[in-house]
């Protein structure tokens, strides 16, 4: 064999050798690739990063009462105004006193410009009931009063009707009886986000809702922390200053929103952390199991182990679509580490007119409560 005719054969394996490393490579990196989880996260940012300057433009125009009451809504207030104006209760129940945490918190989100309003108490006295709750009711609704005006200025940026929200939350009793073609209104200021996966976790694998069709309302950006600013501009500085990989991509929209739904389907959570807590445990050995129950499972697993073995010159088989048998055995799986839960598919409907907030009203003919475990914490 001449000395040309063995660098010729040398250099045709070399090149056959880098083509099925190439192959192989290929192979592997569709595998383990992570590119939709990042696209995932890069579009959530994206849709945030689109609407942030319309936010940070009309959020250096609001008053410090505006802010206050961004302030106040992200975190106590939120679930404070849920309860109030949600509450369907016949006599209406109003709780006291609020704990020590959400009476700093309170404090904190009002500090500077009306603080001499609502002097910190340092302790709860029983003696003067009827004095705490006026001072704390109504202020809060004061400032959710506030909120609610904010929604009316014509500078606030509006929805485009394009945008998929979702909201995930614990199916109150008002809900637990519509069905496809009903309608119903949130009477309070509802939390949304561009970001499903968000809302599965706020839904604590109970209940998630898909918003489409909502055109020309009007929406408050809520940052992923509270930000502790009294003022607009040290507020938007602030804002400016978080990280996008903490955020809710929260979308705030305004009290009296009615929806239709128009698809109810069950589907799986992802957020996998509820399943122990919310559906009968699978532990390693019952999952086990449910494999072993497959009856094309070891012979699926001797293939797939053959396949293995023989890289790289069984990239063909290993590269074509999954068996019927691997399929099913993914679904054993999936339906094992994953809780299924209940979609509402909703269009916008109308907006209905808010009346303010009144204490008066609210209080009137109520039932209040003592609540032991606030109480407690005022040691």
């Amino acid at each position: 064999m001449s000395l040309k005719k063995s660098h010729t054969i040398k250099s045709i394996k070399a090149i056959n050798e880098i083509n099925t490393h190439n192959k192989t490579h290929s192979y592997i990196k569709r595998k383990i690739t992570r590119k939709d989880v990042r696209q995932h996260e890069v579009k959530r940012v994206q849709k945030i990063m689109n609407i942030l300057p319309s936010i940070i433009k009309f959020y250096n125009t609001l008053s410090k009462t505006d802010i206050i009451a961004l302030k106040y809504y992200k975190g106590n207030g939120s679930f404070f105004q849920t309860n109030l104006l949600t509450d369907n209760k016949k006599p209406r129940e109003i709780l006291f006193p609020f704990s020590l945490y959400e009476e700093t918190m309170f404090r904190n989100d009002i500090y500077g410009s009306i603080n001499n309003l609502y002097p910190m108490l340092q302790s709860f006295d029983i003696k003067d009931i009827p004095n705490y709750i006026k001072n704390n009711y109504k202020l809060r609704i004061a400032i959710l009063n506030d909120l609610d005006a904010i929604y009316n200025n014509p500078k606030c940026p509006r929805l485009t009707g394009n945008e998929i929200l979702f909201r995930g939350m614990m199916m109150p009793d008002s809900f637990k009886k519509l069905k496809t073609g009903d309608t119903f209104t949130f009477k309070n200021f509802i939390s949304t986000t561009v970001d499903r996966t968000i809302a599965e976790y706020f839904s604590r694998g109970n209940t998630l809702f898909v918003f489409n069709n909502i055109i020309n309302i009007p929406f408050l950006y809520m940052p992923g922390i509270k930000i502790q600013a009294d003022n607009a501009k040290d507020y938007t500085k602030a804002l400016g200053k978080l990280t996008p990989y903490s955020d809710y991509s929260e979308y705030t929209l305004p009290r009296n929103l009615e929806f239709k739904i128009y698809k109810i389907e069950t589907a799986f959570n992802t957020q996998s952390a509820y399943v122990e807590n919310t559906t009968k445990t699978t532990n390693i050995s019952n999952l086990f199991k449910l494999l072993q129950k497959n009856k094309n499972l070891q012979k699926t697993n001797m293939q797939y182990s053959s396949e293995l073995s023989n890289l790289p010159s069984s990239l063909n088989s290993l590269t074509s679509e999954s068996s019927s048998e691997e399929q099913n055995l993914s679904n054993i799986i999936e339906n094992s580490i994953y809780k299924k839960f209940k979609i509402y598919y909703c269009e916008f409907i109308k907006w209905h007119p808010r009346e303010p907030i009144n204490y008066e009203n609210i209080m009137n003919g109520a039932k209040f409560v003592l609540d032991e475990n606030a109480l407690n914490s005022w040691g």
